[in-house]
């Protein structure tokens, strides 16, 4: 099995290979957990791929560091972290300095995005630490989202998700029942939340209607 040969290179060469890049890619990640999930991955070709050319050097380092992955992805699952949500002020200035810092990062995702007075911003703390800014435009009893940003290190999901889950308790003080956005936005992220698509004045949007609060 291990002499079959692809493109001229033998499957031995091509574990290698693919340890190789599956190790550069972690190393590109901005999310821990996805750094960590490609390095095991790689460090698995690794191990392999030293124990099948007999180096134990690398079988057995590549090893541990499975291990230490393992190790840490599983703390990171079991971890409880702590979310708080916090209303922005008009002209605050920890918003403006946010905006004006990650102004590239956000113009790659929402470059029409502009502040404007009388919009409701929120920022979602996780540990303490701000993890992500919600600002929408009220209309009458519904929210137009501008600008739903999550700073890199912070893309699991989980910033959007206690977002949502509290953002009926929040928006029913201002009479809002639904939330929606243009389907430009991300698809992916703004379905694994919970919208779905609909048609408003001939425009496709993504909206979600949010329950009365118990």
């Amino acid at each position: 099995m291990l002499e079959y040969n692809f493109l001229g290179i033998q499957l031995l060469e091509w574990i290698g290979y693919a340890a190789s890049v599956l190790v550069l890619v972690s190393l590109t990640m901005t999310s821990i957990v996805k750094l960590r999930w490609y390095n095991l991955a790689g460090a698995i070709l690794f191990s392999t791929y030293g124990f099948l050319i007999g180096s134990l050097p690398v079988g057995i380092m590549n090893f541990l560091i499975v291990c230490a992955n393992l190790y840490n992805l599983r703390k990171m699952y079991k971890r409880v972290e702590d979310f708080k949500i916090i209303e922005i002020k008009e002209n605050d200035e920890l918003l403006m300095h946010f905006l004006d810092f990650y102004k590239k990062d956000i113009n790659g995702f929402f470059p029409d995005f502009t502040m404007q007075k009388g919009q409701l911003g929120m920022f979602v703390l996780r540990d303490m630490a701000v993890a992500g800014i919600f600002i929408g435009t009220l209309q009458k009893q519904e929210l137009r989202i501008e600008l739903d940003y999550a700073l890199p290190q912070y893309r699991d999901f989980k910033v959007g998700s206690y977002l949502y889950k509290q953002l009926s308790n929040i928006l029913h003080l201002h009479d809002i029942n639904s939330v929606y956005c243009d389907t430009g936005a991300n698809l992916k992220y703004m379905e694994k939340m919970g919208f779905e698509s609909n048609l408003q004045d001939g425009k496709s949007i993504m909206r979600k209607s949010l329950k009365k609060p118990s």
